[in-house]
């Protein structure tokens, strides 16, 4: 299991690093309407745009579809991706430390007027279907993030949803961390909370799975996580570090894919569908029998259904410390 975990925190645990050129490409009024008919809820509808790094369009990228059922027989409507390895990502995305083949994606997100400024709470939903024959060795798939901004520039990584080395991924950091210059550029090393999801305890593939999170963004902020109506993950503390927004982002990013490809991997399609994603001032916006979520949680962090839950510490140039916090199954335990 240590092994495992290192193996993951390789993949997560690296700067983030200041980018000041433009980032989004809006979308055409087509594309608009067909992601809020079929993908976009409550605020999110008419108000998200193209991450500007994002691969190439071609034809079998993207389609929408009015009716995907899972082995469940649980149905939905909304769009899948298709990346595949040879979509060639941007290049501060592909080539991003001067060898090819790193990352790729295809993400949708907020412009910056429809960020979410500091002090703000709001709720989140997503949607996601991953087909069981999808697996990430050696490398990261993000299924959704959030990113920091300090003015108009994200800063780092905020809070993000993983399937990372075949393992589901919540991670986020505390408001702690450290800068170092490298070429002329900022990175940021933050302190993080990494949570091993059991995919036992809820299968997190090969069926729709939905995800509710409630976020105070505030020095005196909450993050609370709710797979399939189950509290997952409850966690009371800064969620800023002096920032001044957060952006949410959602779609397949794929990283650190040349790690699995110098161990002489494959890298195969990566097939993800994504309905009702949204974003809301309540939960009833968008979830139905909120009283039953807000039931779960308690005037203090916990922990359910995880395999491990671990501190981080990064630092330039070496490997991240990290220790467990204690966390066993069936037993909530606060960060």
């Amino acid at each position: 299991m240590k092994k495992i975990l290192i193996i993951v925190l390789s993949l997560l645990l690296l700067p983030s690093y200041s980018y000041a050129g433009k980032w989004h490409t809006n979308m055409k009024k087509q594309e608009k309407k067909d992601f809020a008919n079929y993908v976009l809820r409550a605020q999110s509808k008419n108000k998200m745009v193209f991450t500007i790094r994002n691969v190439p369009k071609r034809p079998g990228l993207i389609k929408f579809f009015d009716k995907v059922e899972d082995h469940m027989g649980v149905a939905e409507k909304g769009i899948e991706f298709n990346l595949t390895y040879s979509d060639i990502g941007h290049k501060e995305d592909w080539k991003r430390w001067g060898k090819p083949g790193h990352a790729q994606r295809y993400q949708i997100m907020e412009p910056y007027k429809h960020t979410t400024k500091k002090g703000k709470t709001k709720w989140y939903r997503v949607g996601y279907f991953l087909p069981k024959d999808v697996t990430t060795p050696k490398h990261n798939l993000s299924l959704f993030d959030f990113k920091m901004l300090y003015g108009k520039g994200e800063k780092t990584v905020g809070p993000s949803f993983n399937y990372s080395n075949s393992s589901f991924i919540w991670i986020f950091n505390t408001p702690n961390y450290v800068v170092e210059r490298i070429k002329g550029d900022d990175s940021y090393y933050f302190d993080s909370y990494v949570v091993d999801l059991d995919h036992n305890y809820s299968p997190l593939k090969g069926k729709w799975v939905n995800i509710l999170i409630n976020a105070k963004w505030a020095k005196d902020g909450f993050l609370h996580l709710w797979i399939d109506g189950k509290l997952r993950s409850s966690y009371f503390g800064d969620m800023m570090a002096g920032a001044t927004s957060a952006r949410f982002k959602f779609g397949p990013y794929r990283n650190h894919m040349d790690d699995a490809t110098d161990a002489g991997l494959k890298i195969n399609d990566a097939i993800i569908r994504y309905s009702n994603v949204g974003k809301a001032d309540s939960c009833d916006e968008l979830w139905n029998g909120c009283d039953e979520i807000t039931g779960q949680l308690k005037n203090q962090s916990q922990v359910h259904g995880a395999i491990n839950v671990a501190f981080c510490r990064p630092f330039p140039n070496k490997p991240a410390q990290c220790k467990g916090l204690g966390y066993r199954k069936g037993s909530p335990a606060p960060f």
